[in-house]
């Protein structure tokens, strides 16, 4: 074979050599090993240097880069929702303190916002839910103090009269009637109490059957206002009714628990204000619906009182009573309109009278 422009013998010589010369680098690269560098000069150039060189180098460099982003953007986050949780648990009502070297600001994903916004929700929660614990904790401790004061003084009482009507001193009739009548008035206290934190153990426990039945409400609440003017302690306040329809009223209720209210509401009256204080219960129909008002022309409550008036505990403002009742009576007559469907309302202003409002539907 020919080759136009070269001799065969020079041509043939030129393969020789270049042969001869990859193979002793062959060979020295396999022997010794040293031969690398000067292979990758002679095969690779530049394209082999980025291709082989640079390109690791840029390769390793990002892997770094994005485990600095790992670790500042979602390892730093992850760490502090997870001490915030277990805080949380602990009964720590607080976010932690933010994270070292990292603004909570700075938080770029979206779920992590999201994370953020729902714990700091549930933190606030918590938080108030434990303040109203130790509120109530608080006024429940106070109210069994009271309540214990409050079973003592009538007992005291019945004992101190029961001991002199069991003297030798000739007491008149009229003496004794008077000491009778305390006598009777500190004993219905005492059962009224021990009532009330009876029904509240029961309403706690799910108890209470309800025995709806219809009946005419107006004959009904004349039976209950009947009663109650019974009360020794009811004496010094008139109580009447004012029906606004003619004919008979006729709803569904449970006897049982609707006396207990109407019961409770008017009592309450009693209890906080002065003598001669006119209480006055009206039914009517309105709108589908049957209307029970209980109005009184007393010394009325202001806005706080109100918000805490079926608060069970609160024991409401002093008067010139010697008792005041358990604080469980309004709570429960609440409960008691609520489980048969009624809602209650409740206007009042200071010196301006009270009036509590009975809804139930038709």
């Amino acid at each position: 074979m020919k080759t136009k422009g070269v001799p065969n013998e020079i041509r043939n010589q030129n393969f020789i050599d270049i042969n001869n010369y990859l193979f002793n680098h062959r060979r020295y690269f396999f022997i010794t090993g040293f031969s690398a560098l000067n292979l990758l000069n002679i095969s690779l150039g530049i394209n082999g240097l980025v291709t082989y060189v640079l390109f690791p180098l840029l390769f390793i460099g990002m892997l770094i880069l994005i485990g600095l982003v790992i670790d500042r953007q979602i390892r730093k986050p992850l760490f502090f929702f997870i001490r915030w949780i277990d805080q949380l648990s602990l009964g720590v009502f607080k976010m932690p303190n933010t994270i070292k070297n990292f603004p909570l600001n700075k938080m770029r994903f979206s779920l992590f916002l999201e994370l953020k916004s729902k714990l700091d929700g549930l933190t606030y929660q918590l938080n108030a839910t434990e303040k109203e614990r130790k509120e109530l904790e608080k006024t429940r401790r106070n109210w069994t103090s009271g309540v214990t004061h409050d079973l003592k003084t009538p007992l005291s009482y019945i004992k101190g009269y029961a001991a002199m009507l069991r003297s030798e001193h000739k007491w008149n009739e009229e003496e004794i009637k008077e000491f009778a009548k305390i006598i009777e008035e500190k004993s219905l206290y005492m059962e009224q109490l021990i009532d009330d934190l009876s029904v509240v153990y029961e309403f706690d426990k799910m108890q209470i059957p309800l025995d709806l039945r219809t009946i005419n409400l107006v004959t009904f609440v004349k039976n209950v206002l009947e009663d109650l003017r019974q009360y020794p302690m009811a004496n010094d306040y008139p109580i009447h009714l004012n029906v606004k329809d003619e004919g008979d009223i006729l709803l569904s209720f449970d006897q049982t628990l609707l006396k207990r209210s109407l019961e409770n509401f008017i009592m309450n009256a009693i209890y906080h204000n002065p003598h001669e204080t006119t209480i006055t219960v009206s039914i009517e129909t309105r709108e589908g619906s049957t209307l029970i008002e209980i109005k009184d022309d007393g010394i009325g409550m202001d806005d706080k009182t109100i918000q805490q008036l079926f608060n069970r505990y609160y024991r409401g403002t002093t008067t010139d009573k010697s008792h005041l009742g358990s604080g469980l009576g309004m709570s429960i007559a609440k409960q008691f309109i609520e489980k048969q469907g009624g809602q209650i309302k409740v206007e009042s202003e200071p010196n301006r009278g009270t009036k509590i409002k009975i809804l139930f539907p038709l």
